[in-house]
């Protein structure tokens, strides 16, 4: 085929052709990013809000612990259910150094508030060794409460730390 013998209909459809072709080259390319961009910021949504919600959690257990070191009259129990959601939120969205945390934090928090449980009786099973008097009970038992407000307190730095980290706004390479 010559192409100065086109006719005005072959040329006309030819161009229509190649019209066609680069727009909707060009529609399936921009959908594409598009569509790309948006999941990145979905994620990054979701995972700043389960960020949110883990960094609630700590102030929460963090003043319970507060309040209870302060003599003041709380009641309040810390609600594990609540962590393990927020630690599901955690391991869907976060990153794995994060979510690694995030498990440090929880076995914490957990210890923390078995012996919380064991020096304010509330604990299921309360063990004395025969040479124990209930003096020394009470003193090993305060002994672990602190040593776990310690630990809690290690890991709420750590945790609290690398999650501002992570939460500074870079943009994705």
């Amino acid at each position: 085929m010559n192409l100065m013998n086109l006719t005005p209909v072959q040329a006309t459809l030819i161009a229509t052709v190649v019209t066609t072709i680069v727009t909707t080259s060009t529609v399936a390319g921009t959908h594409l990013l598009t569509r790309t961009r948006e999941r990145r910021h979905l994620i990054w949504n979701r995972r700043m809000d389960a960020y949110g919600a883990a960094v609630q959690s700590i102030a929460t257990l963090a003043r319970i612990r507060q309040d209870r070191a302060l003599r003041l009259d709380s009641n309040t129990i810390p609600d594990m259910t609540a962590l393990e959601l927020v630690g599901a939120q955690v391991e869907m969205f976060g990153s794995p150094k994060i979510t690694n945390l995030w498990k440090e934090f929880f076995t914490a928090a957990t210890s923390w508030k078995h012996a919380l449980d064991t020096v304010e009786g509330r604990a299921r099973f309360i063990t004395v060794r025969a040479d124990q008097t209930a003096q020394q009970k009470q003193a090993d038992d305060q002994r672990r409460l602190h040593q776990a407000e310690d630990k809690m307190e290690a890991i709420d730095t750590r945790l609290i730390k690398a999650i501002k980290h992570e939460a500074r706004f870079r943009r994705p390479r």
